[in-house]
């Protein structure tokens, strides 16, 4: 008993419970407001829709858009389409080919095509695969009526006159009874294409690993470098103290993020863009997240921490890798674009599964850094400066010694 009241004797005992409680605390109120009704939100998925066929497609089209649950937008060319797809504006495309019409009187079968972004969140992609069967089965439907009825309408011209002979109606109808059982109940197939697919399910969870490891690592490297800058205050300038740090944040995220190739090439990681861009991109992310987590502690001390515990819960909501961005309500959505996770995240499905380049991803990260240590030089500049005790001169005894 008596270690135990002298553990609850230190301050840090109970800090420790505290943080643990505010893990828990936090990562529950965040968690569960933000994937609250989401799967009511599912027609803010977006889908990009190709018609090339003149005859049952502008029909097809038609219907697609009025009752797909989903954002419909009409392309005229499905370069534009898996353009705009490549850039994450949409997550699937549909194509209904030039010959689907041609193809269906002739072969009796034909072909809708459907492109879905890999590129992209995990419940998106179960969606759009889910999506691509049921729209499938609905066309099929129409089609098989849509023939049922033209065979019936040519019937009728033929039927029009009257029957010279019951020989003859007798064969006519075995000929009606033999053309409607060879129609084929699914003429249509789909074709599924993955484009900015990417093997292994590792690779595929490489943004939430990084944006996790990165964020934590952050979190307690700024957590030492303001605890030492503490100690230090009483000894050097409080500028010399900021900017060291700075230095030291800057050296960091270089060598991290070579560290942070090296895992990628030991583990078989393929990269769709050069070595440089990522490893600059990488660079940027360590210190941007560097950046933001010193900036909580700076403006708040240790209390700090518990901003950078919410920053981190909002961040593995928001980044758009877990759910969909499209699907969480506006507020958690305006709360994502304010932090750099969302841009490592979409920096890294372009890294990982292709796309656009990584500028703008890189210039955003740029621009939080920026912006987290112009705030934190702000709190620095309005703290007391705190002269650094004079070195003691030394004594003739001292000197007489040496």
């Amino acid at each position: 008993m008596k270690i135990l009241k002298d553990f609850f004797k230190h301050r840090e005992t109970f800090i420790g419970i505290a943080t643990a409680f505010a893990f828990l605390l936090i990562f529950f109120c965040v968690w569960m407001t933000a994937y609250d009704g989401v799967t009511d939100r599912v027609d803010q998925l977006k889908v990009g829709l190709v018609n090339d066929d003149a005859q049952m497609g502008k029909t097809i089209s038609n219907n697609l858009e009025k009752n797909l649950p989903f954002k419909v937008k009409g392309y005229k060319s499905l370069t534009s389409a898996k353009e705009d797809m490549n850039k994450r504006d949409l997550d699937m495309v549909i194509s209904i080919p030039t010959n689907f019409s041609s193809s269906l009187k002739e072969n009796n079968d034909t072909e809708i095509k459907y492109f879905i972004n890999q590129a992209n969140s995990s419940l998106t992609k179960q969606i759009m695969a889910g999506a691509t069967k049921d729209i499938t089965q609905t066309i099929n439907k129409g089609v098989y009526t849509y023939k049922q009825e033209l065979i019936l309408s040519n019937l009728s011209k033929g039927l029009s006159a009257s029957l010279p002979s019951e020989e003859l109606a007798q064969k006519l109808s075995e000929n009606i009874t033999n053309v409607f059982s060879s129609l084929t109940i699914d003429p249509v197939q789909s074709s599924v294409k993955k484009t900015n697919n990417t093997e292994g399910f590792a690779a595929t969870m490489l943004p939430m690993l990084i944006v996790l490891a990165s964020w934590v690592g952050a979190m307690i490297m700024s957590l030492n470098l303001n605890s030492v800058s503490v100690q230090l205050k009483n000894i050097h300038g409080k500028w010399s103290i900021f900017f060291t740090r700075q230095f030291i944040n800057i050296g960091a995220s270089i060598i991290l993020a070579i560290i942070t190739l090296l895992f990628m090439y030991a583990f078989d990681i393929k990269f769709t863009t050069n070595l440089f861009e990522t490893w600059v991109f990488q660079t940027l992310v360590f210190f941007s997240f560097l950046s933001l987590t010193q900036m909580f502690v700076v403006l708040f001390g240790p209390a700090g921490m518990v901003f950078n515990i919410i920053s981190l819960s909002m961040q593995l909501v928001t980044f758009g890798v877990i759910v969909p961005k499209a699907m969480l309500s506006n507020f958690y959505q305006a709360v994502g674009s304010y932090f750099p996770a969302t841009y490592v995240a979409d920096g890294y499905y372009t890294v990982i599964f292709g796309g656009t380049s990584l500028s703008h991803d890189m210039n955003i990260l740029l621009i939080v850094s920026l912006a987290t240590i112009f705030i934190a030089i702000g709190k620095v500049a309005l703290q007391p400066g705190i002269k650094a005790k004079p070195e003691p001169m030394p004594t003739k005894k001292e000197i007489a010694v040496h």
